[in-house]
């Protein structure tokens, strides 16, 4: 019978997985944990029916699901380390992702990851492979720089919305324009989460932030920028995807997506970016299960989600 197993002391008491679980197998318990967070406990055992709901949702990797005497391990790709974001944000479920089509795609020992600066500056304390520190926006130029002199490499770059859509925007554009044969991980949760809660070129029209306390007014700050559909207006052959990891439906379709743009890496065929709608709960002002369900309300509808293009196999002409 399968059963949840919690490692309690990676919890930071989001709360999600409990939000996640269709039986009501969890609930949060009363004691605190060594970092002081309450943390699920499994109440009903026998309720679960191992959908894995839980351990698709959670964000620090502290949960796995033990069926018939065998258990789920982490990702060989992840360091173990536990993540420094905060309760509830949705970075940690990205990170499993990516690690999860790195091992699948069996590429780890020459797979080379560049994380600029923003909440993702850490990201080499937690991928399990060689990894690149980028200055802000200059992720894409660096790993150009890298696939360039090492073409065997596999080469992917993990950015927030306002390091590639707008201090890097120039980069984004450009590696886009010039097929780079590299795959971008593009985080948007439509602000500036390290360095405070700014507005960022993805803010939605009417959304609060430090730098537009009555929220975005599309009258002085333009409408938020959908990069994918950008990028689309490119003659240029690329794979473009916006997937979202708020419920596990969307996880489990983002997973294909990440796989996918890592794919047409590993075959040579084109530049790959997947934008991925994440949640920032702390900078947003809700609980983590609240900033899931703004996503699905707000986000989803101005930010489409799905393949945006993919490739063909169309030769290009010159002077064409």
């Amino acid at each position: 019978m399968p059963k949840p197993i919690i490692e309690v002391d990676r919890c930071k008491g989001c709360e999600l997985c409990i939000n996640a679980c269709p039986e009501d197998v969890l609930a949060m318990s009363s004691e605190i944990n060594a970092k002081g967070y309450f943390y699920p406990s499994v109440v009903h055992p026998d309720d679960c029916t191992g959908c894995r709901y839980c351990l698709l949702v959670c964000p620090d990797t502290a949960i796995q699901i033990e069926n018939k005497g065998k258990v789920t391990t982490p990702p060989e790709a992840l360091t173990g380390k536990t993540f420094s974001y905060c309760p509830g944000c949705t970075h940690g479920v990205i990170h499993r992702l990516v690690a999860e089509t790195i091992d699948s795609l069996g590429i780890r020992d020459r797979t080379v990851g560049i994380a600029p600066v923003g909440c993702s500056v850490l990201a080499y304390e937690f991928f399990n492979c060689d990894m690149q520190e980028a200055s802000h926006g200059r992720a894409m130029a660096v790993a150009t720089g890298i696939k360039r002199g090492r073409p065997d490499l596999m080469v992917f770059t993990y950015q927030g919305d306002g390091d590639l859509a707008s201090i890097g925007m120039a980069e984004t554009i450009h590696a886009a324009n010039r097929g780079e044969k590299i795959t971008v991980i593009f985080v948007n949760n439509a602000i500036y989460g390290m360095t405070g809660g700014q507005m960022a070129p993805t803010t939605m029209p009417g959304q609060v932030a430090t730098t537009c306390p009555t929220g975005r007014d599309v009258n002085l700050a333009g409408w938020p920028i959908r990069v994918v559909e950008l990028l689309k207006t490119l003659r240029t052959p690329a794979y473009l995807a916006r997937v979202a990891v708020h419920d596990p439906k969307n996880i489990l379709n983002a997973k294909k997506a990440i796989r996918k743009a890592f794919k047409y890496q590993l075959d040579g065929t084109c530049f790959s970016l997947v934008e991925v709608l994440s949640t920032c709960p702390t900078n947003w002002g809700y609980q983590p299960h609240e900033s899931c369900e703004w996503v699905e309300e707000n986000m989803v509808p101005y930010y489409p989600l799905g393949e945006v293009k993919v490739p063909e196999e169309v030769p290009v002409q010159v002077g064409s």
